[in-house]
């Protein structure tokens, strides 16, 4: 089993999903999404080792968590059709699997800089859009994935962009989320961005890995926490006998 995927840091993880349940200070009315998706390009390279290393994080790499933002926050923006929501995120719990099935695990950094959704509802932009933007920790591994050099996940971006401008009515906080189908998919040209970036810092310059989403959905809470728990108890389980068989 590689440093770092031990029984402590999984209990960890759960301690923080159990901190979900309690009610956060000010926010009245909490909603979560779900979502899973996959890697499909890096900027400027993949990180976690060669090519051939199966600790490696890269396209194909299969991404899931959720967060939880609180769905009366106040739209700090004037504007009728773009609504701006500073400090909306209370929680966000991502996984990252390498190549060889083990899991990343990262959460939300409360004391980071970001911490926003923004929903451009305007019917005339060249996109309508909803973007999320949050910082995140290192939780599994705790420490920083190696690539001759040291790096730490900072930053999570879901960005969904409409080039027909007609999924949002208006810029009100979604609690239910669209279908992906209207939302562009990652492009070179035309969304460079995809439909979400894990942005990772290190000495040498930050690495961003890009993905589109293969699922987004609205869960109950204490749901989201069970699907989600559960799904990396499976992957632990399934690098577990991996590493197992080839000892």
């Amino acid at each position: 089993m590689k440093p770092g995927f031990t029984t402590a840091a999984t209990g960890l993880f759960f301690l923080g999903l159990i901190g979900l349940f309690m009610p956060a200070s000010g926010h009245a009315h909490s909603a979560s999404f779900i979502f899973t998706g996959e890697l499909v390009a890096a900027d400027p390279h993949s990180i976690g080792g060669m090519v051939t290393d199966p600790t490696r994080l890269s396209p194909r790499s299969m991404v899931s968590g959720f967060f939880t933002f609180d769905a009366n926050t106040v739209d700090t923006n004037a504007s009728g059709t773009v609504g701006q929501y500073n400090g909306a995120i209370s929680s966000l719990w991502l996984s990252v699997t390498n190549m060889a099935g083990a899991p990343y695990l990262f959460s939300f950094n409360p004391a980071g800089p970001l911490n926003t959704i923004q929903v451009n509802a305007d019917p005339l932009a060249a996109n309508q859009s909803y973007t999320m933007a949050t910082s995140i920790n290192n939780v599994v591994p705790s420490g920083p994935i190696i690539d001759g050099d040291n790096y730490y996940a900072r930053d999570f971006f879901m960005n969904l962009l409409n080039p027909a401008s007609n999924v949002f009515a208006n810029d009100a906080l979604p609690e239910t989320p669209s279908s992906l189908s209207p939302f562009s998919p990652y492009c070179n040209l035309l969304n460079p961005d995809g439909q979400f970036r894990l942005v990772f810092a290190g000495g040498q310059g930050d690495v961003t890995l890009i993905g589109n989403l293969t699922s987004l959905s609205a869960v109950p809470l204490p749901a989201a926490a069970w699907l989600f728990g559960s799904g990396v108890i499976g992957l632990i389980g399934f690098a577990r006998r991996k590493m197992s068989a080839m000892a």
